[in-house]
C-alpha cells in the first residue's frame, strides 16, 4: 500500500513539474509576443490614424523637441488647403513581369511644374474644404542606461505631453540608430492602426499641410482605383529622395564593417526624412528579430524592402533630405538640417532660410531619378523646375 502511495505521489509530482514546463513555456512564448523585439509592451489606444510620425531625438534635445510642437507639427491641425487635384497623382501600374512601373524622368518633371502651378494658384485662396485629417506623432528616446537625471527629465517632460516613444532597450547612440529605427517601427505598428508612417529626424523641418493634402489626394486615388489592379497587391508608397549610387563606406562614424553585399548600397530614401505605408511597416515588423541590422538606418530600410515587387519608389525633388541641405526651393516639403531658429523662420511664412544661402558649388545637385538605367547611372538628370 505504501509502494502504491509512494508511486502516486511521484507520479503526482512529475505531471506537476512537467505541466509547470509547460506553462512556463508558454507564458514566456505570449510575453515574447506582447513585447516583440522592443520590450514595448502598453500604448495608450487611440483610434485609426491617418499619418503616423516618429521623430528620432536624443534625450538632451528639449528645445528641439519644443519648437517642433510648437511649429510644424501645427500644420494641417484642422487642414484648410483646397484639394489636391488627383489626375496630378501617379499611380504605378504592374508590367506583364509583375513589377511596378515607376515614374519616368519626364513624368517626374512634368509633375513637378504642375505643383508649382497649384502652389501659386491655391495658397492664397480662402478654401472651403476644412478637414479634421487623424495624425499622431511621437519621438522616439531609448532609455536603456540613461543616466537618472535625463531619465528623470525625460519622464517629466512625458507626463505634459505624452508623445515619446520610451524604447527600454536601446541605449542612446549613434551605432544604435538603426536598431532604435526598427524597435520604433516594430512597436509602432503592433499597438496602432495607422495607413501611413512618416520617420523623420529632429533637424527636420516638414510642411506638413502640404504633404497630408496631397497623400489624401493620393489614397483616395489609390482606393478608387484599387478595383483595375485585379487581384494584385496594391502599390505600397515609399516616398521621398532616392539614391542608388551611393558608396559603402569604410571610413569614419559611417563605416559599414558588415554590408558585404555590393560595393553600392542598395538604392534607398535619404533618411532626413521619407514616408512608407502601413504595408510595408507590417512587413519590417513581421520580420524584425531577422532583419539584418546596418549603420545606416536609410539604407537598412532600403534594403529590408528590397525584394518586395509591390514597393512604389516615389521620388520626389521636393525632399531636401540628405546629410547636407540643398540650395533652398519654394517646394520643398521637407527640409533636413535645420535648427530651432530655422524652424521658426520657416513657420513664420519663410520660403527659405535667411542667412543660409549656400555657394552652388558646395550643394548637392538637385536630380531626378532616371529607374530605367542602371543604378550608377540613376541621378544624372537635373531638375530644371525654379
Amino acid at each position: 500500500m505504501r509502494r502504491t502511495n509512494n508511486l502516486v505521489t511521484l507520479f503526482t509530482a512529475m505531471v506537476a513539474f512537467f505541466f509547470g514546463c509547460f506553462l512556463s513555456n508558454m507564458l514566456t512564448k505570449v510575453d515574447r509576443c506582447l513585447t516583440h523585439k522592443s520590450g514595448v509592451n502598453h500604448m495608450e489606444p487611440h483610434p485609426d490614424i491617418f499619418l503616423m510620425i516618429l521623430m528620432l531625438t536624443n534625450p538632451a534635445s528639449v528645445n528641439r523637441r519644443q519648437i517642433m510642437r510648437q511649429t510644424w507639427l501645427r500644420l494641417g491641425v484642422p487642414l484648410e488647403l483646397p484639394y489636391y487635384p488627383e489626375n496630378l497623382i501617379y499611380l504605378p501600374k504592374y508590367h506583364a513581369n509583375g513589377h511596378l512601373q515607376l515614374e519616368s524622368v519626364a513624368d517626374q518633371s512634368t509633375r513637378l511644374t504642375a505643383y508649382l502651378q497649384w502652389l501659386e494658384n491655391n495658397m492664397d485662396n480662402a478654401s472651403n474644404s476644412r478637414r479634421i485629417i487623424k495624425v499622431k506623432y511621437f519621438f522616439a528616446i531609448g532609455t536603456e542606461n540613461l543616466s537618472w537625471g535625463l531619465r528623470a527629465s525625460v519622464e517629466r517632460e512625458q507626463k505634459s505631453y505624452r508623445d515619446i516613444l520610451l524604447l527600454p532597450r536601446i541605449t542612446e547612440s549613434f551605432e544604435n540608430l538603426t536598431e532604435k529605427v526598427l524597435h520604433s517601427i516594430e512597436a509602432l505598428t503592433n499597438h496602432y492602426k495607422f495607413s501611413y508612417f512618416l520617420k523623420v529626424d529632429d533637424d527636420t523641418y516638414v510642411k506638413l499641410d502640404l504633404l497630408l493634402n496631397e497623400l489624401i489626394s493620393y489614397d483616395r486615388k489609390l482606393t478608387r482605383k484599387s478595383n483595375e489592379y485585379k487581384g494584385q497587391t496594391l502599390p505600397a508608397l515609399y516616398w521621398g529622395y532616392f539614391n542608388g549610387k551611393a558608396n559603402v563606406q569604410t571610413k569614419g562614424k559611417w563605416r559599414d564593417p558588415n554590408y558585404h553585399l555590393s560595393t553600392h548600397y542598395l538604392t534607398y530614401a535619404q533618411g532626413g526624412g521619407y514616408l512608407i505605408s502601413r504595408h510595408i511597416c507590417e512587413h519590417i515588423a513581421g520580420n524584425a528579430q531577422s532583419l539584418a541590422v546596418y549603420v545606416n538606418e536609410d539604407v537598412s530600410l532600403g534594403l529590408w524592402i528590397a525584394p518586395l515587387r509591390y514597393v512604389y519608389r516615389r521620388h520626389d525633388p521636393r525632399f531636401d533630405t540628405s546629410y547636407r541641405p540643398r540650395k533652398c526651393r519654394r517646394y520643398h516639403l521637407v527640409k533636413h538640417k535645420v535648427d530651432e531658429n530655422d524652424m521658426q523662420q520657416l513657420y513664420d511664412g519663410s520660403v527659405c532660410i535667411k542667412g543660409r544661402d549656400f555657394d552652388e558649388k558646395e550643394t548637392p545637385t538637385e536630380y531626378l531619378y532616371d529607374w530605367s538605367k542602371p543604378a550608377s547611372k540613376c541621378c544624372d538628370t537635373g531638375v530644371l523646375v525654379h
